[in-house]
């Protein structure tokens, strides 16, 4: 196996997993206390790999962006934690995969890109996959009350797709390793202490060791050291075949989830993970995004 294939194919049984380990702690904690955690331990990290491949903390610059995109990268992960409080890790997974589209929508809205009639298609080929995802052989599952969860969870690709497009600038000024350290850090400065202030320190103390695993592979392994390889990954093979490998990301959550969490996998769940597939395939083959801008 080429190492590139190593560095690409262990972020993404990474970020597969991920969903898993976020349903895990959302059980005893709260979104915004479970991200906070995840920078507090992935800050820390991204230093030591920084250091490790000698590149320049500071100066830096974009520092006005930087401290927006790290805003915006908070609030991108706290809708999804919202909403996957009520859905499945499997729908999540499959949900998210229809980033680029957004990504490409917002091009086409505020940078005057292209959207074409195939991308249209593709568009709405993914938004019935989503239905059928979240209807799951009912229709009384598409109540507001029933469909919150997925919902909320589709509007976090909206807010990656407004961190995406609003940092493209950013990453060519400032390496991404470097960018993502500053992003993580500038957000837990802010937001660690929050938490502390209304949490307090005591319930991280008295946590199921599931959780504290769940925590440390979230903000260690799918965090930090995920977005590293993948890095590394990215400068070895073209966007065309790094393509591949995000969509294997939601089946393995799909079968982990069916295997740790019980989740089922129906024949609704398969329909929808299959036009959501190919509406996001037909997106971007005839589009400028590429799912290697989808949520990592």
């Amino acid at each position: 196996m080429r190492w590139s294939s190593f560095y690409l194919l262990l972020p993404v049984l990474f970020w597969g997993f991920s969903y898993i380990a976020i349903k895990v702690v959302l059980k005893e904690l709260e979104p915004v206390e479970m991200i906070s955690a995840r920078f507090l331990l992935a800050t820390p990290v991204l230093f030591l790999i920084i250091k490790f491949k000698k590149l320049h903390i500071w100066p830096v610059e974009k520092k006005g962006k930087l401290f927006l995109a790290a805003l915006m990268i908070f609030l991108h992960f706290w809708v999804m934690a919202t909403g996957m409080k009520e859905t499945s890790a499997s729908n999540t997974a499959w949900i998210l995969t229809t980033a680029p589209i957004f990504i490409a929508i917002l091009g086409w809205l505020y940078l005057k890109e292209v959207f074409n009639l195939y991308q249209w298609l593709g568009l709405a080929l993914a938004c019935v996959g989503v239905v059928f995802l979240t209807a799951n052989g009912s229709w009384s599952n598409l109540s507001w009350i029933k469909s919150r969860g997925d919902v909320i969870v589709l509007g976090s690709c909206v807010t990656w797709a407004i961190y995406t497009v609003g940092t493209r600038d950013i990453t060519s000024k400032v390496n991404p390793l470097v960018a993502t350290f500053w992003m993580t850090g500038i957000a837990g400065l802010i937001f660690i202490p929050i938490t502390l202030f209304d949490t307090g320190y005591h319930k991280f103390l008295h946590l199921q060791e599931v959780t504290y695993i769940s925590l440390i592979f979230l903000g260690i392994f799918c965090l930090a050291i995920a977005f590293w390889l993948w890095s590394e990954g990215l400068s070895r093979q073209t966007a065309a075949e790094v393509g591949v490998y995000l969509y294997v990301e939601p089946l393995i959550t799909m079968i982990g989830a069916w295997i740790l969490l019980g989740e089922a996998i129906t024949i609704w769940l398969l329909i929808g993970a299959a036009l959501i597939s190919g509406g996001v395939y037909i997106s971007e083959k005839f589009g400028r995004s590429k799912i290697v801008e989808h949520d990592v």
